[in-house]
């Protein structure tokens, strides 16, 4: 079996939005802080999967592309 490839902290950031880089903190930093990462991961992987149920048929990809940027941050959580 192929060795899986780990992301950190600071890998997984990169992927994120642009918007939350114009500050001098972002708010996924003070998500870590707080303890709070592991609720915000589920949470967003939550409202992600809920908006893009197939009511219309359609999947949207760019949500399903977020739900898996949540998930590798749990992976990076769970192998801290």
């Amino acid at each position: 079996m192929e060795k899986e490839k780990r992301l950190d902290i600071k890998q997984w950031k990169r992927f994120g939005s642009k918007h939350y880089k114009n500050n001098s903190i972002e708010p996924i930093d003070l998500i870590i802080e707080g303890g709070m990462a592991w609720d915000f991961a589920v949470a967003n992987i939550i409202k992600y999967a809920y908006r893009n149920r197939r009511m219309s048929g359609v999947i949207n990809v760019d949500d399903v592309n977020k739900i898996i940027h949540y998930a590798e941050l749990l992976k990076i959580i769970a192998n801290d």
